[in-house]
């Protein structure tokens, strides 16, 4: 099977800051399909700070929770860290921050030049990084860059969406870069959490469907990850964590989701109903099966200086493409059996 080169950029922190950006992670290491090149870890410094400086808690860039998968899979998973301030503009290239928030921009780049085919990139955080990197080299990242695959921002509304609010010239930038953009919306003209709209990504799900069964290894890392462990030993940890006390108050929580469509779609695969349940699958197994269709629409698009991207549907082909589904709930409870059984799939 030919893979997809893939490069993730994610706002993945331990303490958790969202602990769907572990789980997003899981599910790009869990789709046989990716070649995955590496995580860029596209923090920002308010979340690393405590209150009353920062945002509320103390944490760190999610380093460890990538080591840690590296070590459960068998695999090396390089992992940097991007610029931790918003752009000043849309045209910065972030040559000005200290060294240490440099590898992120340089991973990306090193990854795009030596690539022999166009890499995909996976964005669940802010755009700041890929941003960043074209400003650098706008023509590398245009022509090696398969699609950006933007789990950001809103179809309508005035309201600015939360990755979006991260680094508004960021996202200002890539849309107006000429990358080709796979646009996933984090919200809809009503909300972030409309689990109905057609053009929406986001789903909800209990921690008790959603880890059912799933490998030892993999709950203790979701363990640790959702816990803001400070165990030091953390390879260790991965024996002991996910059972007890503290995996019980882990399945007693529920899960807000969004990018997952964005990661099993650029897969190449469909959402149908088997006779196990639902499932993502490969397209040539659904003649037979019940789907639940989705697909990209080209459009045209323009983004405002205030972030808002005023867009329209295209029979032509164009740069950007936008994300649409059958309307309803039936969506989230296909999403959460799906990937599930995804999970539980996982060889460790």
């Amino acid at each position: 099977m030919s893979r997809i080169p893939l490069i993730h950029v994610t706002d993945l922190y331990h303490t958790p800051q969202d602990p769907d950006d572990q789980l997003d992670l899981l599910t790009v290491a869990a789709l046989p399909e990716f070649d995955l090149k590496g995580v860029i870890l596209d923090c920002t410094q308010r979340f690393l700070e405590p209150a009353p400086a920062g945002w509320d808690v103390r944490r760190d860039p999610g380093y460890v929770l990538v080591a840690q998968l590296g070590h459960i899979l068998g695999r090396t998973i390089p992992c940097a860290l991007g610029p931790l301030e918003p752009l000043s503009s849309p045209n910065d290239d972030a040559r000005s921050r200290p060294l240490s928030e440099q590898p992120g921009i340089e991973l990306l780049l090193d990854n795009l030049e030596s690539s022999p085919e166009p890499v995909l990139i996976s964005s669940v955080g802010s755009a700041r990084i890929i941003t960043a990197a074209f400003n650098r080299a706008p023509e590398l990242v245009r022509e090696k860059t398969r699609a950006v695959l933007l789990n950001a921002g809103a179809t309508a509304g005035t309201k600015r969406e939360w990755n979006v609010g991260l680094d508004p010239n960021a996202y200002i930038g890539l849309w107006r870069s000429g990358v080709r953009i796979h646009w996933y919306p984090c919200a809809t003209e009503r909300s972030a959490f409309n689990r109905k709209d057609p053009r929406g990504t986001y789903w909800k799900v209990s921690h008790e469907t959603l880890f059912h069964d799933i490998p030892d290894p993999i709950k203790a890392w979701i363990a640790y990850g959702f816990s803001g462990s400070a165990r030091g030993d953390f390879i260790h940890a991965l024996n002991e964590l996910g059972k007890g006390a503290v995996w019980e108050h882990v399945l007693a929580g529920t899960r807000n989701m969004w990018t997952t469509a964005s990661l099993v779609m650029a897969a190449g695969r469909s959402l149908a109903r088997t006779s196990d349940g639902w499932r993502f699958v490969n397209p040539q197994s659904t003649k037979t099966l019940e789907t639940l269709p989705w697909r990209l629409d080209s459009i045209n698009a323009i983004v405002k200086d205030d972030t808002t991207v005023d867009w329209t549907q295209t029979p032509s082909e164009t740069p950007y493409k936008l994300f649409g589904r059958q309307e309803g709930l039936v969506y989230g409870e296909a999403m959460a059996q799906a990937l599930n059984a995804l999970f539980r799939s996982i060889s460790v």
